[in-house]
């Protein structure tokens, strides 16, 4: 698995890396773990680097208030952004992947592997660094991870005013062969840590350890400020991965939601059909109601032209009688000679009449028979086509078209059949519409609350 290597700014608390002060994160037990490479005080340090500058200074300066009494204290009161001495933290590896101890309370693989490096670094960052004068140097084990505290003073020569040796950390690196510096983020600063990143990742590479360049630039930070960086960063992945988890759950509605959407548009396209079905189904309905209805009233036309029982009883009673009453008063009863039955004497024209009336009245009787047959089955024909018209009628109903269509069907009667079966596909097509819309609306809806 592949480290990091970390390289940022330390505060230079000498107090705290020389364990002179104890904070949270030490472990007190494994304090004496720690390793000491140097530990000068810092004003023999600063006698060790300025002294004999400072000298040479003085007996210059023929006015004794221009002299300098002690080169530190001017550095500790100095204005300008030069620091009496530096620090950087070298770390190789986390917590997580370079723990110090076990779970038994033992030194790890990894911690020992990074043990022998740091070592290895402090040991020739002298040699590499002439200018930077390590005072003070110390690896820490009794913390999470092995770390080194490197404390250093930058030495340049060759001022032609005041001190020829002075405390300046850029002519130091310049000394040391740094570019000048161009921007910000091209300095002599920068490219010494980048040298410096350089020789640990060769150190760790001929040990095997894979290097891992991390995207912050931990170098240019202050510890505190380099964990409160990784404090945000673990933030951040945890803030990630809840926002990987929120939207593996989304991801899944959203499934769910695309499988719910499509199973409704296939039940939409079913009803669709449905409706289709249904609507051509009352087409033919509608056909079959109209032939119908064109039936009854043609049988109706008929049956009231044909109609005659009462105007034809009515006017053959009132022929016979008339008739009748007049063959009476003609008819002269006569009495049988031989005691037989009684019979009457008429004229002969008054037979002619009484013959020709009875041939009408024979002949009206088989016309009154033949009508009354006829509508006789007239009748049972209008009664079978009502009887079909109320199945169609309840048929509609159980289809669930019900009083809507029957009052279809009759907005629709002013209007020619072929009119209809459009003004009907129309209104389908409009309502098929207005419920996909309404639906794909409530969908919508139901997935911004859900969201």
């Amino acid at each position: 698995m592949a480290k990091t290597i970390s390289f940022p700014k330390g505060r230079g608390h000498l107090t705290h890396n020389n364990r002179d002060f104890i904070c949270n994160n030490v472990v007190p037990e494994r304090t004496s773990w720690n390793r000491i490479y140097i530990q000068e005080p810092l004003k023999d340090a600063y006698e060790k680097c300025f002294g004999q500058a400072l000298r040479d200074y003085n007996a210059a300066q023929k006015r004794k208030d221009r002299q300098k009494e002690d080169y530190l204290k001017e550095m500790e009161n100095s204005g300008n952004k030069e620091k009496i001495f530096y620090e950087n933290i070298v770390q190789i590896g986390k917590k997580e992947d370079t723990p110090v101890v076990d779970e038994n309370g033992n030194l790890t693989a990894d911690a020992k592997a990074a043990i022998e490096i740091l070592e290895q670094y402090a040991k020739t960052f002298q040699e590499r660094n002439p200018n930077l004068y390590l005072f003070n140097c110390v690896m820490h084990l009794d913390e999470a991870t092995p770390h080194l505290h490197i404390d250093y003073i930058p030495v340049a020569h060759g001022y032609k005013n005041g001190m020829e040796t002075r405390n300046s950390l850029t002519k130091a690196f310049q000394q040391m062969g740094f570019a000048k510096a161009v921007s910000r983020k091209q300095n002599e600063t920068v490219a010494w840590q980048e040298r410096e990143r350089k020789y640990l990742t060769e150190l760790c590479r001929e040990r095997g350890i894979e290097i891992e360049v991390l995207g912050i630039q931990r170098d240019n930070l202050s510890l505190p400020e380099y964990k409160a960086a990784m404090r945000e960063v673990e933030e951040l992945e945890q803030q990630a991965e809840a926002l990987d988890s929120q939207n593996e759950t989304l991801e899944k509605q959203n499934d769910d939601l695309a499988q719910r959407t499509s199973e409704l548009a296939v039940q939409a396209q079913e009803m669709e059909a449905h409706n289709n079905e249904l609507l051509m189904q009352a087409q033919e309905l509608t056909e079959q109601i109209e032939k119908a209805e064109e039936k009854e009233k043609a049988a109706k036309e008929i049956l009231s032209k044909h109609d005659l029982r009462a105007e034809t009883f009515k006017t053959i009673s009132k022929e016979v009688n008339a008739e009748t009453k007049k063959m009476k008063s003609a008819a002269v009863p006569i009495t049988s000679l031989f005691g037989g039955e009684e019979y009457v004497k008429v004229k002969k024209s008054d037979w002619s009449m009484m013959l020709d009336a009875f041939g009408k009245a024979i002949s009206r009787n088989h016309l009154l028979e033949k009508y009354e047959k006829k509508i006789a089955g007239l009748e049972k024909r209008i009664a079978t086509l009502t009887d079909q018209i109320e199945k169609l009628k309840r048929f509609v109903a159980s289809k669930g078209l019900g009083d809507a269509f029957v009052e279809f069907v009759k907005s629709l009667s002013p209007k020619t059949m072929k009119q209809k079966i459009e003004d009907a596909k129309v209104d389908a097509a409009e309502y098929n519409r207005q419920r996909r819309n309404q639906q794909a609306l409530s969908e919508k809806k139901h997935w911004q609350q859900e969201m």
